[in-house]
C-alpha cells in the first residue's frame, strides 16, 4: 500500500506526542499511499483528539478530495472540528441544503452560525422556513440574529410573522435586527432602530405590531 518507508512506521508517527511529527506522518501517509482516504478513516476511528487535528489539518488543503472523511467529522465531538469539517463540504461543492438544514440542530452555536453563513450563498425553501423558524426558536442570541439576517435577504411574505414575533425578544440586538429584516421584507419603514433612542425603539416596535394585526384582519 504504501511505498518508500513502512506505513507502520508512518501510523507510529502519527501517533507521536509532537504535533509536528503528526503532521509529517500525515503528509507521508497522503503522498506515499495508494488509498489515503481508506488508511486515515481507518485511523480516524480511535484517534485521540491531536492525531485527529493532525490529519483533518493536512487533508484540508490538499488537492484531492476528502468528502467522505469530513461528512463524517461533522459528527465529531469538537465543535470546531464540526465547524470546520462543513466549512470544507462548503468549500467542495459538497455542502447540500438538506445536510444543512440537519446542522442547523448542533448543539454548538458556533457551529449553526457557521451553517447558516453558508445558507446565505443558498436560496433553498426548506432550509429557509427552518432558519425562519429559527429567529424565535434558537437558545443562542447570535444565531437568532443570524437568521433574522438571512431571512432579509431570501425571505418572503410568508416569513413576515415568525419576524414579527421576534420583536419580543428578550434581547435588544436581536429585536434591532428583527425590525431591519422588517423592513426589507416589507418595504414599510417606521424608522430607523439604530438611530432611534429607547423611548422611539419601543414606539417603532408598537407601529411594527400595529401594522401587522391591521395585515392579518385584511387577509
Amino acid at each position: 500500500m504504501v511505498k518508500g518507508v513502512g506505513l507502520d512506521q508512518m501510523l507510529r508517527d502519527l501517533c507521536d506526542a509532537d504535533p509536528e511529527i503528526k503532521k509529517m506522518a500525515a503528509r507521508a501517509i497522503l503522498k506515499e499511499s495508494s488509498n489515503p482516504a481508506k488508511v486515515f478513516s481507518s485511523v480516524l476511528k480511535d484517534a485521540d483528539g491531536p492525531t485527529s487535528e493532525a490529519i483533518y489539518d493536512i487533508l484540508f488543503d490538499a488537492d484531492a478530495d476528502f468528502s467522505g472523511i469530513f461528512m463524517s467529522a461533522t459528527e465529531h465531538e469538537d465543535p470546531v472540528v464540526r465547524a470546520r469539517a462543513i466549512r470544507y463540504l462548503f468549500r467542495r461543492g459538497a455542502f447540500e441544503p438538506k445536510d444543512g438544514t440537519k446542522w442547523l440542530t448542533d448543539g454548538d452555536p458556533y457551529v449553526r452560525r457557521r451553517v447558516i453563513s453558508y445558507l446565505f450563498w443558498m436560496n433553498d425553501a426548506p432550509s429557509l422556513e427552518k432558519v425562519a423558524s429559527l429567529c424565535t426558536e434558537d437558545p443562542d442570541e447570535s444565531v437568532r440574529k443570524d437568521c433574522l439576517r438571512l431571512v432579509s435577504i431570501w425571505g418572503s411574505d410568508g416569513d413576515v410573522e415568525q419576524v414579527v414575533r421576534a420583536l419580543e425578544d428578550k434581547s435588544h440586538e436581536v429585536r434591532i435586527q428583527a425590525v431591519q429584516t422588517l423592513r426589507k421584507l416589507t418595504g414599510e419603514d417606521f424608522g430607523d432602530p439604530l438611530s432611534a433612542s429607547s423611548e422611539e425603539f419601543e414606539w417603532i416596535v408598537a407601529k411594527w405590531q400595529g401594522w401587522w394585526e391591521i395585515m392579518r384582519e385584511r387577509s
